[in-house]
């Protein structure tokens, strides 16, 4: 049986500007930096600006609220949405 972690991943959607803003703050090559890298864009630039999808693991996503806290604060709220989302 996988742990937990494993099984239950967190789905961030955020805006390019978001997602821009935490690539910039993470480490390059660290596994938050590879998360964001791995995020899909969703929707249709015909309606409006396209949001970004990033699925990542519990530990990854507080790790990510960590640097949001101190360097993206327009993130923060979209980071612990997706956080009790998961844990419903």
């Amino acid at each position: 049986m996988l742990p937990t972690e494993v099984r239950s991943l967190v789905k961030l959607i955020l805006t390019e500007a978001q997602l821009t803003c935490l690539k910039a703050a993470v480490t390059i090559g660290s596994e938050e930096s590879a998360v964001l890298g791995q995020g899909v864009r969703v929707g249709s630039k015909l309606i409006g600006p396209e949001p970004f999808a990033v699925k990542c693991t519990s530990a990854i996503a507080m790790r990510l609220l960590a640097v949001a806290e101190r360097f993206c604060p327009d993130v923060v709220a979209e980071i612990r949405t997706a956080m009790e989302r998961e844990q419903q």
